[in-house]
């Protein structure tokens, strides 16, 4: 019965979501065992983490550069960071949600600046993620 009612409100999202003309609707995965959560969308990855702002936005700048990548823009105090690496702009954008948490959010798009690029977003988060252990 759960399972049911689980398909049929999948169904209904994705019709609403179909209909209306909006972005696909966030998916949001979760790692088994690692306790990880983290929010996916076409062109953007979110996670909220136990980590400073300061080195999240450091660790970011780190893996661009390592990939010979370009920092346009980058304020620790913000929390904010543009980027590019060949023909991919990327925006960090992190902001504390509690005492000790930070959500972080990574976004690629591609072309002129009018495609969205989740495998990048996706690669430049598993990188960054993998850093903060």
């Amino acid at each position: 019965m759960k399972s049911k009612l689980i398909i049929l409100l999948l169904i209904g999202a994705i019709s609403v979501f179909g209909l209306s003309g909006c972005v696909a609707p966030v998916v949001v995965g979760a790692a088994a065992g690692a306790g990880a959560t983290y929010s996916l969308t076409a062109d953007s990855v979110s996670d909220a983490v136990d980590a400073p702002k300061e080195v999240i936005v450091e660790k970011f700048i780190n893996i661009v550069k390592k990939r010979n990548g370009t920092i346009l823009f980058a304020s620790i105090t913000e929390g904010s960071v543009k980027a590019e690496i060949g023909n991919v702009k990327l925006f960090l954008n992190a902001e504390n949600v509690t005492k000790g948490a930070v959500k972080f959010t990574i976004r690629a798009r591609k072309g002129y600046n009018l495609l969205p690029d989740k495998e990048t977003a996706i690669e430049i988060y598993t990188e960054l993620s993998q850093g903060l252990k």
